[in-house]
């Protein structure tokens, strides 16, 4: 009973697209382009009244009464492809959406070394020439101490997450301070185990790196003697997102376009059918 109810609501909401598009090719002007929306408000609801119709009811199944027969006809061809085209929709738009869903939930993220660069014809500045806000006192004011051990930067680790881990060896038992060309520069400071050996983190929810090149500078200091040492040579390496972080980054508005131009192709074809 409740199923003939709705098949009832789906019929009448089809008769006055029906009347609506007749009384389109009549009208002209700001009638027209009301008539038109009111077109494309009545295809939207159809669509979501009879979708569980279209999912339980086969168009075999289906009759209507027609009154200038007076007798129960088959209506299989409109009501086929009505089916047809709004379980058609709605299984590309839930397929769009379930591969987002997977994406953001399964999307692998490359990680290893990264490859460093060197550019041998560049000479180390004094860290006061490089305009860098220290954002401790200790270091801002640290002499530099000729003797002391300048730090080497030998390795670069993408982890998961988009986060960077810096590998390198300086003097044991002493800082490391590493400055990375951004649109600010970020400051980095870790500690030297008594192997000389340091690896410093960049934690992507702390600092983001933005996309392209950037030049590391090194150089170790003494907390205790509040000495410094030389910098170290410029070394460059590349920060880019793998395609799946860019898709990622870019889906919403992908697929919420895809979603729109997928429901004004469903309603244009239904229109055209009427």
């Amino acid at each position: 009973m409740l199923q003939a109810r709705w098949l009832n609501l789906v019929l009448i909401l089809t008769s006055r697209i029906y009347e609506q598009k007749q009384q389109l090719t009549r009208r002209s002007g700001f009638k027209a382009i009301f008539n038109v929306f009111n077109l494309i408000f009545l295809e939207l609801l159809l669509s979501f009244v009879s979708l569980p119709l279209y999912v339980g009811m086969k168009s075999s199944r289906v009759t209507a009464y027609l009154e200038e027969k007076s007798d129960y006809t088959k209506i299989n061809f409109d009501y086929n492809l009505r089916r047809i085209l709004t379980l058609t929709s709605v299984s590309v738009i839930f397929f769009i959406w379930l591969v987002k869903l997977l994406l953001i939930i399964l999307a692998p993220v490359i990680f290893g070394p990264i490859q460093l660069y060197s550019v041998s014809d560049l000479k180390s500045v004094d860290l006061l020439q490089e305009e860098v806000i220290m954002s401790e006192t200790g270091i801002q004011t640290a002499k530099v101490f000729d003797e002391m051990i300048i730090p080497e930067l030998t390795k670069i680790d993408k982890l998961r997450g988009g986060d960077y881990r810096f590998y390198g060896i300086g003097q044991p038992q002493t800082k490391i301070v590493l400055l990375i060309s951004d649109s600010q520069t970020i400051i980095l400071v870790g500690d030297i185990d008594d192997q000389g050996e340091w690896q410093v983190d960049l934690v992507r929810d702390e600092l983001k790196l933005s996309e392209g090149n950037h030049s590391i500078l090194a150089f170790g200091f003494d907390e205790e003697k509040e000495v410094r040492s030389q910098l170290s040579y410029r070394q460059y390496f590349k920060s880019q997102d793998i395609l799946i972080n860019k898709l990622l980054k870019n889906s919403d508005i992908f697929i919420n376009s895809s979603i729109t131009i997928i429901i004004i192709l469903g309603i244009f074809l239904t229109i055209l059918t009427l």
